[in-house]
């Protein structure tokens, strides 16, 4: 008498070749989806700290162009009239407060750890602006000195296109900072402040 098998039947070799083919294709898909969300979150990330730096950055600018404008404590009590009589001086204040302001060494370089800036900051513009009734005055401080220039309230503007309603400072800076790897990148940074007086009685 003949036993019947009672064994499973054979499982076809293509098609264990199918699956184990299909498994495999998942597990690659799998993991350069993860890489790919990997880098995104890295990138966000870099966006996001560059954002933090860049208005630490601004913040440091402002600040340091309103520590600039020195005025003339007498001038103002006189008529209400904000003078800066000193632009050498007050680059020199701007300069001072930059330092203290970005963490910078005396030669405007830094070298610490953990910071935006890679090297030298460089002062690529400075002004002074001075309103007189309804002229503008604006002195142009660089390392080979000071050059003036008039205009006319209300058409006097800034390098960056603000106009000039009252005593002011502009600045413009520029350094390397760190990208993506450590890609060394150039950044430029200007900001204007601006003193508004009260009106003579």
């Amino acid at each position: 008498m003949r036993s019947r098998n009672t064994e499973h039947p054979r499982r076809s070799i293509s098609a264990a070749l199918r699956k184990e083919s299909t498994g495999q294709i998942e597990y690659v898909m799998g993991m350069y989806a993860l890489v790919f969300v990997l880098v995104m979150a890295m990138v966000s990330l870099q966006i996001l700290q560059y954002k933090a730096d860049s208005d630490i950055a601004e913040d440091a600018l402002a600040a340091s162009c309103l520590a600039a404008l020195d005025v003339d404590p007498y001038r103002y009590g006189l008529d209400h009239s904000l003078v800066v009589s000193d632009p050498v001086h007050a680059r020199q204040l701007f300069e001072d407060a930059l330092r203290e302001n970005m963490g910078l060494s005396a030669d405007m370089s830094y070298s610490g750890d953990g910071n935006y800036i890679a090297g030298e900051v460089n002062i690529d513009d400075f002004r002074i602006y001075l309103v007189d009734g309804d002229n503008v005055t604006e002195f142009a401080v660089s390392g080979y000195g000071v050059t003036g220039s008039t205009g006319i309230y209300g058409s006097m503007k800034t390098p960056s296109g603000l106009t000039v309603r009252s005593a002011g400072a502009y600045a413009k800076i520029s350094f390397d900072t760190y990208g993506i790897f450590d890609v060394r990148i150039r950044a430029c940074k200007e900001a204007y402040a601006e003193m508004l007086g009260e009106p003579g009685p």
